[in-house]
């Protein structure tokens, strides 16, 4: 594991209290691993229809898409043509209350590959679903395809 995400563990798993997940309230910016904050994105998990919209975008995260991505879906962001895959990766980090990883890399629509070691962490809100999820995205860029 990056050990960028190790520390990330190490402070999302302090939080839980010996509850599965932790509760998004507990979450304090100021206590997360400085290293991961660039890498970090927050998610709010919205219902009926169930889609994922960024609250807050790090600045590698930003800086691969060349854009400010608070305010967009997950299913308007440009994955490579995998999005199906992603949002499967998201549901399960809901629906089952687990952190979910994957290692991936695809190409954007501007020809250069975002290559990433991903991890999703739900947090649980004040009525016990999960209605946060932090996703750190220890990322690369290659000009180039």
């Amino acid at each position: 594991m990056h050990p960028i995400a190790a520390a990330f563990d190490d402070y999302w798993n302090s939080l839980k209290k010996g509850a599965a997940i932790p509760c998004f309230i507990d979450f304090n910016i100021n206590d997360v691993p400085v290293d991961a904050l660039p890498f970090m994105s927050l998610m709010q998990v919205e219902e009926r229809p169930r889609r994922f919209r960024y609250r807050l975008a790090g600045t590698s995260v930003v800086a691969a898409y060349g854009k400010d991505l608070t305010g967009v879906y997950l299913d308007e962001l440009d994955t490579g043509g995998r999005y199906d895959e992603y949002v499967h990766n998201f549901n399960q980090a809901v629906d089952e209350r687990v952190i979910n990883r994957r290692q991936d890399e695809y190409t954007l629509a501007d020809g250069r590959v975002y290559r990433f070691d991903g991890h999703l962490y739900p947090f649980e809100g004040v009525h016990g679903a999960v209605s946060r999820i932090i996703v750190l995205a220890i990322d690369s860029l290659i000009a180039d395809a």
